[in-house]
C-alpha cells in the first residue's frame, strides 16, 4: 500500500496497521503454542489482569467496547477456559467474569508478544517521533469520538 504523503489514506493506513499488527500477534501466540485465542481476546485479558473480578458492564466500558460485544468475547474465553462468570453478589443484574487458572497464565504471555510487538513497531523510530506519533494518534482519535 503506498500511502506516502496522502494524507487522506490516514484511514486505510490504520487498517492496514492493525491487519499486520494483529497477524504478528497470532505469530507470535502460535509460536507459544496458543492457537485458541484472537488479538480481540488480548484487551479483555489485558483488563482482567489489572482488575479481576470486573462486571461484565465495567469490562466493556474499560475496553472501549459494546457491552454485546464484550458478551461474545467472554463467552467464547469462557468456553475456552480462560475465564469464568458468576451473578454479582451484590447486584442481582450483573454478572462477574473472573479469570481461571489458564487466563492468569496468559499473563507473562501477553507481556512478552506486547514487548515483541512494539520491538517491531518502533524499529528504526527514534523516541521524538515515536511520541509524536502517539500525540497524533490521540487527537485523531479524540477528534473522531468528540464534536
Amino acid at each position: 500500500m503506498k500511502t506516502q504523503n496522502n494524507t487522506g489514506a490516514i484511514i486505510a493506513l490504520a487498517a492496514a496497521i492493525r491487519e499486520q499488527a494483529n497477524t504478528l500477534i497470532l505469530r507470535f501466540l502460535s509460536e507459544r503454542g496458543i492457537t485458541d485465542i484472537l488479538p480481540a481476546h488480548g484487551a479483555v485479558l489485558h483488563a482482567l489482569f489489572k482488575q479481576n473480578p470486573m462486571q461484565m458492564s465495567e469490562l466493556a466500558e474499560h475496553i472501549g467496547r459494546k457491552k454485546n460485544t464484550v458478551t461474545g468475547l467472554i463467552t467464547t474465553l469462557e468456553d475456552r477456559g480462560y475465564c469464568r462468570r458468576e451473578s454479582d453478589p451484590q447486584d442481582a443484574r450483573a454478572q462477574l467474569i473472573f479469570l481461571t487458572e489458564k487466563g492468569e497464565a496468559m499473563r507473562q504471555v501477553q507481556d512478552e508478544v506486547s514487548v515483541e510487538l512494539l520491538q517491531k513497531i518502533w524499529t528504526g523510530i527514534d523516541t521524538q517521533k515515536q511520541k509524536m506519533c502517539i500525540q497524533c494518534l490521540e487527537t485523531i482519535l479524540y477528534n473522531l469520538t468528540h464534536n
